[in-house]
Parts: structure tokens; C-alpha cells; sequence
């Protein structure tokens, strides 16, 4: 998914949040050795990145975060189109947005992808390859290309498929099993989420199968040879993103609620930034300083909470609770989360957009400043 800096995830020292450095790498059976980490501080900022006075809403107006950070819901976008309500309890996705045309992307399982224009009003079903409407959209990632549509990769975990494609959706070029060790049995293989590094080059790490990452080429769509991770490192590595910054990756340690930052070119983990303790992160997204980091569960069992995290300020600065404060039924788990920011100067608005798991759905949440 989007990328994030250097700095990361920090918490009160009510929670278990953790920063490691770690000296080893593995390609095979992981080892690390991991230094002691500090819990760190909650921080709430009334200041951000956007002017919010065209955005301000009534006195009384319900929301969720804390400080700037705070949203309402906005439960007349992200409509779901007619052909596709009968697979939406099921959704299981992703979602991606397209900045060049404005547009967000959903993947839902049997359907394929569901396109959001118009300010997220409007929607409709792309016509695409057959492939996409098969199985599962999992995990995708877009890579913005001058003069060309963007790229699109996607991974399946239903059909243990990798997929390769641009905003047309009309062909998809596609990568099965990796042919050779660790997976020479054809077992233990279902792909969740996807990472361009650049044009030539994307990650997949294969959270619900042997728990690896590893680099493909997109010339001719090929595993490079690579592996890395294991169960040791993680029993579910479910998303994973690129960091153009320092050109690191960062992989989401769902169990664990963990964001384990892996250095490209030492091939190790180097920092790992832990989530308050319980929640279970599945994916992140990010927007300038600003980290979307979605989780199938919070704390203490309670519905799946939506971290946004100051990455400069290494602070957690706002927790959005869609399900329990905004009234968000379905929103029991939320699989995966992005920015959508839209219009310029006065005109910006910035939106959160998620989709829940178990039962699937979409939806989406505006940043708003309340009257006092």
C-alpha cells in the first residue's frame, strides 16, 4: 500500500507498543536479535494538514477521534451497486485509490472491482478481465505511471494467484505458486497483499500460507528467487507497504499487532513498531506524516479500531472507532482502510474510507471540525 517514513508508532505506556532494532536477516529460518524497547505517549494534536473551517458541522454533530483528528460519518457515499449487494456480507478486500482520476477502487470477493467517482457518490462495476470476479481481491497496491495508466497488482488468497494490471482492468497477467523452495511441496501458498517498489519490481507476502515475503518482477511477472520472513517472524504477515522514503517495506504483523519495518538493502528487520495491546493490524496506508493503520480487533475484544499515527512526532494521535461511535453496524473488524483526499486549497476534504470483514461492507467517514 502508500508509503511511511522512518519514524513510527508510538503509545502510552498503558499499552504494549515497541520499538526494536534488529541485526539479522533470514531467507529461510528467521533469527533476530531485538533490542528493549520504550513504550511511548498517546499525543493529541489540534493542528494537521488541511484547514477544516469549510468542513466545520453543527454543535451536537456526533464523531469519532480525538482533537483535529476527528470524523463523521458519511453514510450517504461508497454506495454499493445493486448487482453487487448480494456478495457484500462476504467482502473480504482491499481498496486503492486512483489520485490521477479521482477515483477509489474496492475489491470484492466474487464480484471483482468496484469503482467510487464523483466524490465517492457515484459507483459502478468494472468490466474487466474474468480473472478479477473469480476469486478474492485481497490486497492490492497502485504504482502512478507518467503518461500511462497506473499499475495495478493484486494478490488472491482464494485462487493463490498474484495479479498484474493497470486502471483499465481489461488484462490480467497472473502468478501462481512460487515454483521453488520454500514452496517446492505446492503447499501452505495464499497471498494477501501486494507492494510496488517501483514500476519493475512489487513485493507479496503470503500471510495466510508459509508466512513469506518476497520480491517479482513485473517484466514478464516473475519471482525473483528471494524469500523472506517466516512464522518465526510473524504467524500472519497480512499487509505489507512500501516506504519510498528510505526505500524500506513495512509488513503487518496481524497477530502480534506489530509493523515490522524491513531495511531493503541490509535484507533484515530494523525497527518494529508494536499497537496498543489487542489489536490486531492488518494493513497500512499513508497520506504525508500520517498513518492509517486498521485493525480486525481492538483492545479488550472491542470492535476493530482505525489508528492514525503521526509518524514524524512517533505518536498515536487519534483512534477511530466507526462501529461503536459512529454507528457503523457491520464495522466489527476492519480489514483494510485508505486516505481519500479530494479538492484543493479551501475546497480539500479528507476522507477515510474502510471496508469490515465478517460481515464485509464499505464505508466511509469525513474529517470534520465540530463547533464548540
Amino acid at each position: 500500500m502508500s508509503n511511511i517514513p522512518r519514524s513510527v508508532f508510538t503509545v502510552s505506556a498503558l499499552t504494549t507498543v515497541l520499538l526494536f532494532s534488529v541485526s539479522a536477516h533470514e531467507t529461510g529460518a528467521p533469527h533476530s536479535e531485538v533490542s528493549e524497547a520504550t513504550p511511548l505517549a498517546f499525543a493529541v494534536e489540534t493542528k494537521g494538514p488541511v484547514r477544516l473551517n469549510k468542513s466545520t458541522v453543527p454543535a451536537g454533530t456526533t464523531t469519532t477521534g480525538q482533537g483535529y483528528w476527528k470524523f463523521a460519518a458519511a453514510k450517504d457515499l461508497t454506495p454499493v451497486p445493486d448487482a453487487a449487494k448480494p456478495k457484500l456480507k462476504g467482502a473480504h478486500g482491499t481498496l486503492i485509490v486512483d489520485a490521477s482520476t479521482d477515483t477509489v477502487y474496492w475489491g470484492l470477493e466474487n464480484v471483482g472491482w468496484i469503482g467510487f467517482s464523483n466524490k465517492l457518490t457515484a459507483s459502478w462495476i468494472v468490466q474487466g478481465d474474468a480473472a478479477f470476479a473469480k476469486g478474492n481481491l485481497h490486497g492490492a497496491d497502485i504504482w502512478p505511471r507518467r503518461g500511462k495508466a497506473p499499475l495495478v497488482a493484486a494478490a488472491d488468497n482464494n485462487e493463490g494467484h498474484v495479479y498484474l494490471t493497470d486502471t483499465t482492468f481489461q488484462k490480467a497477467e497472473v502468478l501462481g505458486i512460487p515454483p521453488v523452495e520454500p514452496y517446492a511441496d505446492k503447499k501452505g501458498w495464499a497471498p494477501t497483499d501486494v507492494a510496488f517498489t517501483g514500476a519493475r519490481q512489487l513485493f507479496v507476502t503470503d500471510g495466510y500460507g508459509k508466512a513469506y515475503f518476497m520480491p517479482v518482477k513485473t517484466d514478464g511477472l516473475a519471482y525473483s528467487g528471494e524469500f523472506f520472513g517466516g512464522k518465526k517472524i510473524s504467524n500472519t504477515p497480512h499487509g505489507i507497504t512500501y516506504d519510498k522514503r528510505d526505500k524500506s517495506l513495512l509488513v503487518s504483523a496481524r497477530p502480534e499487532g506489530q509493523i515490522k519495518r524491513w531495511d531493503q538493502g541490509h535484507k533484515h528487520f530494523h525497527e518494529i513498531g508494536g499497537l496498543p495491546k489487542g489489536s490486531t493490524v492488518c494493513d497500512v496506508d499513508v497520506w504525508g506524516d500520517y498513518a492509517l493503520a486498521p485493525c480486525l480487533d481492538g483492545p479488550d475484544g472491542k470492535p476493530g479500531p482505525i489508528y492514525i499515527v503521526n509518524m514524524k512526532t512517533r505518536s498515536i494521535v487519534s483512534t477511530l472507532k466507526p462501529k461503536e461511535d459512529l454507528g457503523y453496524g457491520t464495522a466489527q473488524h476492519i480489514h483494510d482502510a485508505c486516505w481519500y483526499v479530494t479538492g484543493k486549497g479551501a475546497q480539500r476534504e479528507v476522507y477515510v474510507v474502510f471496508t469490515p470483514w465478517n460481515p464485509g461492507d464499505v464505508g466511509a467517514m469525513k474529517l470534520v471540525s465540530v463547533k464548540e
